[in-house]
């Protein structure tokens, strides 16, 4: 059977043991593990989703078998994004039992399933997905365990369909940060602010404040590393189980801040239900503008005519929040319908043509773009190509946060743009920045050339511009509007 397939598999690791298994049972495990060695490492990885421990496919006693035998136990649980459904037994990082078979008494022993050794070498896509389980779950200690076991306490019989969630998921250091984070602010704290970029104080903390507070803890429990590193990987823990926070860098440092667009959002929606679906003709746009078209300059009045349907003090707090306010255009399918410029013109070249004197990054100045990505605001409509003003139809409002993912992979592709200039010696007239089907984020291309072939690409002329491409537009509009916050 299984479990004796499993026993002697694991009795052959010399020096670590990785088992995971989303159901897991303690018994199951127990056994499993009965013939290791002394002085073997072992990580146990499993899922202890709200569902998982309501239909008994997991449990949180698996965590007191892992403190008598001085294992190591993470969890996937609801707040994480993706959810583990990988079962591999692995020996010493070289060889993996991989299959359906989860480590509980139905999977071992009663259910038709398969387990096949395999070398973890061999197969990069089990190596990744092994990392993936580890990055998509967290360490349990003595704190986590406790609100589990709070949660689990509240659990209804099955049958109910009404089953609560627990999506604050923290440890004994993560709890000790967020003791001393400010509480969440609601809408009147963010309706006073004076500009999002003095909100820090209802927002959260430093990066010095938060090494402060750890820095109050023994060194025993900080564990090893220096203790910024040990501040760094704490902040990023909190934000990879709660997608209530972020690290976002302010004030020259990172700081581990509330997200508040969702907050503000909410109370926008709810001024603006009467208003979804309707025409601009409907919504007070004046009506000799109606049949005008929706570029240029008589885009703003979309601003305008929608912003009035707002109160005044939400208008007010939206001009001292936002840091850049547009509109985001969308088809019928719900998809952007075109890519959003944002930033300064990019000059590379003089009115000669000549390459300016300057280093890529110079030429390639990332703060206006950064800034515009921080807290914008967009007013989501549809308009299909040819639209006029009037048939303009309001589709939502809101602000949106960009958080550290994005921000890193914005990062990177400023890096590719300032390493693909570096290699240009002379003014050049075929685009070699990326494609906006090869960047994840941002494209850099060829603004309105106005028929001006015979000038090379930035030149003052003939600019280029960075551009959110069509992807990250319609996310942003999901997000936007949205109510599962």
């Amino acid at each position: 059977m299984r479990l004796e397939q499993l026993k002697d598999w694991f009795s052959q690791a010399r020096s670590q043991i990785l088992a995971i298994s989303p159901y897991m049972t303690p018994s199951t495990l127990a056994e499993c593990l009965s013939k290791v060695s002394p002085g073997v490492d072992v990580t146990v990885v499993c899922s202890w989703r709200t569902n998982d421990l309501l239909f008994g496919s997991s449990r949180i006693e698996t965590y007191d078998l892992c403190q008598d035998n001085g294992w190591s136990l993470r969890v996937d649980h609801d707040g994480m994004p993706r959810t583990i459904h990988l079962k591999a037994y692995m020996v010493d990082g070289q060889m993996a039992m991989i299959g359906s078979a989860n480590m509980t008494g139905r999977g071992m022993e009663e259910n038709i399933e398969s387990l096949v050794p395999v070398s973890i070498d061999s197969h990069p896509s089990l190596a990744e997905s092994i990392e993936d389980s580890i990055a998509g779950s967290i360490p349990v200690d003595q704190e986590v365990y406790r609100q589990f076991r709070e949660h689990a306490s509240t659990l209804p019989e099955y049958e109910e369909s009404e089953i609560p969630l627990l999506t604050v998921i923290h440890g004994a250091l993560e709890t000790e940060i967020l003791r001393e984070m400010p509480p969440e602010p609601n809408i009147s704290d963010l309706l006073q602010l004076p500009s999002i970029r003095k909100a820090l104080p209802v927002r959260g903390l430093r990066f010095g404040e938060v090494r402060r507070i750890l820095g109050r803890k023994p060194l025993r429990d900080l564990g090893p590393g220096t203790i910024n590193d040990t501040t760094k990987d704490t902040m990023h823990r909190i934000v990879e189980s709660d997608s209530r926070f972020d690290i976002q860098k302010r004030y020259g440092t990172d700081c581990l801040v509330w997200k508040v667009h969702h907050i503000f959002n909410q109370e926008i929606r709810r001024h603006l239900r009467p208003h979804i679906g309707k025409p601009l003709s409907q919504l007070g746009l004046d009506e000799s503008l109606w049949g005008s078209d929706t570029m240029g300059s008589k885009s703003n009045r979309i601003l305008e005519c929608c912003l009035n349907l707002l109160p005044e003090e939400h208008r007010d707090a939206i001009g001292r929040l936002a840091t850049w306010e547009g509109t985001l255009r969308l088809k019928e399918d719900g998809g952007a319908l075109y890519p959003r410029p944002f930033g300064e013109r990019l000059h590379l070249t003089d009115h000669e043509g000549k390459m300016l004197e300057n280093t890529p990054e110079g030429l390639l100045p990332e703060d206006r773009v950064r800034n515009e990505l921080w807290l914008p605001s967009f007013w989501v409509i549809e308009a299909p190509k040819g639209a006029t003003l009037g048939e303009v139809v309001l589709r939502g409002f809101g602000l949106w946060e960009s958080d550290h993912r994005f921000v890193r992979a914005m990062e990177m592709d400023f890096e590719d743009d300032i390493r693909t200039l570096g290699e240009q010696e002379a003014p050049f007239f075929e685009n070699p920045f990326r494609k906006m089907s090869e960047t994840e984020v941002l494209h850099t291309k060829v603004a309105a050339s106005g028929g001006k072939t015979h000038l090379p690409l930035g030149h003052p002329n003939r600019p280029l511009s960075r551009w959110l491409n069509t992807g990250v537009l319609t996310s942003i509009a999901e997000d936007i509007l949205g109510d599962d916050h």
